[in-house]
């Protein structure tokens, strides 16, 4: 008896050992499943979304917040479209009172250029902030799903701005000219110097590049730090205040070819005017074709007396 006792004892023991393993290999079960779900939400790659799966539900732009939103699984993701250049620095939330949001940030090709999960380890909502890398087309998407795929309702808060590639200069020297466009026959601009490749990536040009054959007339405006914005700008040699009583490192240049000029009787201490030397030996032409060459009266070169190689300065021609 005593050994038939001893046995049901220890099959009762057998049966609640299997049946707290299985409750353990459940729940274990459970964290795992849980966790496959979270590695699912937050390392899908840019080959899980397209416009099969995904609904987009409209078009934000920099400052503004979207309505509530509603999202079911079926299909799989929201999207709100909205535009943006290469170097921009942007800034989305996603919060909802009743779900837990993951947002990610795509390019128009539907790459992953930024994702998050949770804003932070106390706030389940979405919190995302990157600057956006050069592509093609400015167009840009906020892709959203909720973390279970349980019903909820969100909010999008889209800010940001164009990258800026003048502001933070001291004198003449911070700036740079470069070309505006993606083509050199488009012009020139001044930016701040050491940002060339920067705002070259922003101009997102295509490859390969095919630039229209026309000419630009050449431009010979001077990057210039306007002292009172501490911003680069381009400035037109008629324009420019060169020379004065400042500091060499604070006074603006003239281009190649021109020189710092006061007119008879000003006080050379202020501001002078960039004039263009023409003529000469070299027989420089005014760049400005509503200018002509006449002689320099601030030199003791006479082309009436013998000066004929006299170098002169282009002025305003008379009527």
């Amino acid at each position: 008896m005593t050994s038939k006792l001893i046995s049901a004892a220890t099959v009762a023991s057998l049966l609640l050992l299997t049946s707290l393993a299985a409750t353990a290999c459940s729940s274990a079960s459970s964290n795992d499943a849980a966790s496959e779900e979270k590695a699912e939400a937050t390392d899908e790659t840019s080959s899980a979304f397209g416009l099969s799966d995904t609904k987009i539900v409209g078009s934000l732009t920099y400052g503004q917040t979207s309505s509530n939103t509603p999202y079911t699984k079926t299909p799989r993701y929201r999207a709100f479209k909205f535009a943006g250049n290469a170097g921009d620095e942007i800034e989305v939330s996603v919060k909802s009172n009743n779900g837990d949001p993951v947002t990610w940030i795509l390019d128009n090709d539907w790459r992953t250029v930024a994702k998050n999960d949770d804003a932070s380890a106390s706030d389940t909502n979405s919190h995302v902030k990157v600057k956006l890398p050069a592509n093609a087309s400015a167009t840009h998407y906020i892709v959203v799903r909720d973390y279970w795929q349980d019903p909820m309702t969100f909010k999008v808060e889209l800010k940001g701005g164009a990258a800026d590639f003048v502001s933070g200069c001291e004198v003449d020297a911070d700036c740079v000219k470069v070309d505006k466009a993606c083509c050199s026959n488009y012009g020139s601009t001044a930016i701040v110097a050491g940002k060339e490749q920067a705002y070259k990536n922003s101009l997102a040009c295509p490859a390969p590049l095919f630039c229209p054959l026309f000419v630009q007339a050449p431009d010979y405006s001077m990057a210039e730090c306007n002292r009172t914005t501490k911003k680069c700008e381009l400035v037109k040699p008629k324009d420019i205040k060169c020379g004065g009583f400042l500091l060499p490192a604070a006074q603006h240049q003239c281009p190649d070819n021109y020189n710092c000029m006061h007119s008879p009787g000003v006080n050379p201490d202020t501001s002078g005017t960039c004039v263009q030397f023409c003529g000469g030996i070299a027989g420089f032409q005014c760049h400005d074709i509503n200018e002509e060459c006449v002689d320099n009266p601030n030199d003791s070169c006479d082309p009436a007396h013998g000066g004929a190689d006299c170098g002169g300065i282009c002025k305003t021609k008379t009527p």
